[in-house]
């Protein structure tokens, strides 16, 4: 009994020690999976390993062909390359000829480019008429003659000049001008024109020394009595003779002459400088 209990204890720690050593394994084996894994990969191992597995059994060789074995393996032998050129024929044609409709890339880039180039070039700018004719175009200096109404109640007359564009008549451009009035900064150094607002120039005409005025029939009504009257006619009078071919002026309202514009100054003479 004894040495059957001997034999179970020794049985039972061989068992023990085998397990221990098992587990022990697999803990190393779990531990270094990785290198393992690595290592096997690094000598193609599991490589080798499935291509024996995979490896079909050696068949037994087959008998020596007979005659007729060989008549019916050459036929099969000549179609093989029948097969294998005839998809071959068949590709070249689509990968070599370039379909008809569509011209090649180059081509078309350089039929293109002309056409583009002649639409996008910029035409050359044409010069306008008028453009020569503002930058040659010429101004002259006009002498007008405003009014400047003093605290007495005297009334001066005051030399101012304009730039106004070079024409073919400078006294009805002159006249125009002074019949627009003073400017804003002539207006702020006191500058007034006694000339009726409304009026208007109907013609003007040089013979000898001597300036015809037309103006309308707003020139005959001044609110500022004898005196305004006075000053209007030497505002025209002092303009125009500022040209050297002009001695006195004759005044016209709506193309008829006047003997009076109001009582005391007559109309039926050509004013010079001298009349004021």
């Amino acid at each position: 009994m004894a040495v059957r209990r001997k034999k179970r204890a020794s049985s039972k720690a061989g068992c023990l020690l085998w397990i221990g050593a098992f587990v022990l394994l697999l803990i190393l084996f779990l531990v270094k999976f990785g290198d393992i894994r690595a290592v096997v990969q690094k000598t193609g191992f599991l490589d080798a390993l499935n291509h024996a597995v995979s490896k079909p059994n050696p068949q037994p060789s087959a008998p020596s062909p007979s005659p007729t074995a060989d008549q019916t393996t050459e036929p099969r032998l000549q179609e093989q390359p029948q097969q294998q050129e005839q998809p071959r024929q068949q590709e070249l044609p689509q990968q070599s000829e370039p379909s008809p409709a569509e011209p090649p890339p180059s081509e078309q880039t350089t039929a293109n480019t002309p056409s583009d180039s002649f639409e996008t070039a910029p035409s050359p700018a044409t010069p306008s008429p008028a453009a020569p004719a503002q930058q040659e175009k010429k101004t002259r200096t006009a002498v007008l003659y405003f009014v400047q109404v003093h605290d007495d109640g005297s009334i001066s007359s005051q030399r101012v000049k304009r730039t106004i564009p070079v024409s073919d008549s400078p006294i009805q451009d002159t006249l125009e001008t002074l019949l627009k009035g003073p400017t804003e900064s002539e207006l702020r150094g006191n500058l007034l024109s006694l000339i009726p607002s409304g009026t208007k120039l109907r013609g003007v005409s040089v013979r000898g020394s001597t300036a015809t005025v037309d103006f309308s029939d707003a020139f005959g009504y001044n609110r500022y009595g004898k005196e305004g009257y006075m000053a209007q006619l030497r505002q025209i009078v002092y303009t125009l003779t500022e040209f050297q071919n002009v001695k006195d002026v004759q005044f016209f309202i709506e193309g008829k002459p006047r003997a009076f514009l109001t009582e005391g100054v007559p109309l039926d003479r050509a004013w010079t400088r001298t009349n004021f």
